[in-house]
């Protein structure tokens, strides 16, 4: 198996994770902005830490609006990127950690980019390559390109004035490129630096509008996917695995996200046949509602990609029932990926207590959800069309503020998929003794699970302040998503 995180890291760029003000920008709990992002950097590495992943995806990074080039541009996001790029590698020098040359996805405003993440050293002596599906062409104005007939694919430029060393994301420095194995799906044979992701789609049968000059789907307003492509091979370089992945993360503006899901289906590469020992995985921000949430059972919004036998996509986080009544909110919890801003917890709810006529239930404590849309708990997922006999795939949520597992009520709630058990334990990211706050002294945080405990109003405006709750939404509204795929 191949552990893939998928993370909504929002906004991201270089000023997230290592920002070089010294101003105090209000909101910031009195830290200097350098100090600030030095606590969100915190929280991303642990969350690295605990789900261990293999492949490592961070989307809504800021590109510029490069158009009509196709590399995101030498600013906030691609600094961001460079980054992590060196911090993994810092971290586990052996695993060989490479990063996929960010491309633009979507226009103008909409734009923004991918950044991909891989070992390219696996436990157990395997190798993961990335193969694509496409290859470079050009400099750094080039483009990503299918191979083709006359279609001949070039290294990416050196280092050049404000410009960083691409060919060093997709190979180890000193260390020479690596060559796909010759069986692998895509591009064997090519050396890993003269690859690039898809971003522009031939259609599918089913596709009934125009396309592009180019003979593209037509994505219009909407962020096409981000498709990387990778083999797996043993120490001998034959081949074990193929995963196909498709980053997506649709507007969530009106009725965009469920045409998006229509969309996908009006592409080649995500409904044609699987080919030989490959797996197809579609995952991100889908900005649409898992849960029913008058019941809680499937919503349905990923119906649209299960069509046997043509193509079967299966949801990984997915509900096992619909238990409604009392027990609806704390089951929601246990799905959730997108939280409140700190000043609507403020305002409106009690936070991680219960008491005075107002429930908060264990996992989800009244901070999940959306400020702007109701029903907006669980909108990150991964689906997987499988090889045949599927697997156990340990999905989780990686839920910062109460840690992972779910394991606090037994027995959870409807049958409330706990998360694990890999990866490893992510513990609550709201207590720190040496840095962060903690406003109960000798309380956990959180307490037990609805705890009828009614602390004063300082208390709650701590527990929601930039040390405990604050940091952790300014690092995203979003929770990450692991899986064994």
């Amino acid at each position: 198996m191949t552990r893939v995180l998928f993370w909504n890291l929002n906004k991201f760029g270089i000023n997230k994770v290592d920002d070089p003000s010294f101003n105090v920008t209000p909101g910031h709990g009195g830290l200097q902005d350098d100090e600030a992002s030095h606590m969100r950097r915190g929280v991303v590495a642990r969350v690295l830490d605990a789900a261990d992943a293999d492949i490592v995806i961070f989307f809504e990074v800021s590109s510029g609006d490069s158009a009509p080039n196709m590399l995101a541009t030498n600013t906030g996001g691609m600094e961001g990127l460079i980054y992590m790029l060196g911090r993994l590698r810092a971290a586990d020098g052996a695993a060989g950690w490479r990063l996929v040359p960010p491309l633009r996805v979507g226009t103008a405003r909409r734009s923004e980019t991918v950044g991909v993440f891989y070992r390219g050293n696996l436990a157990g002596g395997d190798e993961l390559f990335f193969t694509g599906p496409n290859g470079w062409v050009g400099g750094w104005g080039g483009a990503s390109r299918a191979p083709g007939l006359g279609v001949v694919f070039n290294a990416y430029p050196n280092v050049g004035i404000g410009n960083p060393d691409m060919r060093d994301f997709l190979k180890m420095p000193g260390v020479v490129t690596r060559n796909v194995p010759a069986g692998a799906q895509h591009n064997g044979g090519l050396a890993e630096d003269r690859l690039a992701a898809r971003v522009n789609f031939l259609p599918s049968p089913a596709y009934p509008y125009a396309l592009t000059p180019a003979g593209f789907v037509d994505y219009g307003p909407y962020r096409q996917p981000y498709m990387a492509t990778f083999t797996r091979a043993d120490g001998m370089g034959a081949v074990q695995r193929e995963l196909s992945i498709f980053v997506v993360h649709p507007p969530p503006q009106g009725g965009l996200p469920a045409q998006y899901m229509t969309f996908l289906t009006y592409l080649f590469d995500v409904v044609a046949p699987l080919g030989g020992n490959e797996t197809r995985v579609i995952g991100g921000d889908f900005n649409q509602n898992l849960l029913n949430p008058a019941t809680g059972a499937n919503a349905g919004v990923y119906n649209l990609l299960n069509n046997p036998p043509n193509y079967v996509y299966q949801p990984l986080l997915t509900s096992p029932g619909a238990p409604g009544g009392v027990a609806l909110p704390a089951f929601k919890g246990y799905f959730a990926t997108h939280i409140r801003e700190d000043g609507n917890l403020r305002v409106n709810s009690r936070f991680l207590w219960s008491g005075g006529g107002v429930n908060s239930p264990y996992p989800g404590y009244g901070y999940i959800g959306s400020n702007m849309v109701a029903d907006f708990e669980s909108i990150d997922n991964i689906l997987v069309w499988p090889l045949a006999g599927g697997g156990a795939y340990d999905t989780t949520v990686m839920n910062t503020i109460t840690g992972v597992p779910f394991n606090r009520v037994v027995p959870a709630p409807g049958g409330a998929p706990q998360g694990g058990p890999l990866p490893a334990n992510l513990v609550s990211q709201m207590t720190d003794p040496v840095n962060w706050v903690i406003p109960l002294a000798g309380a956990p945080i959180p307490p037990a699970p609805n705890a009828p405990l009614t602390p004063n109003v300082w208390d709650r405006r701590n527990l929601i302040g930039w040390a405990n709750y604050g940091h952790l939404r300014s690092t995203s509204d979003h929770f990450a998503i692991v899986a064994n795929i």
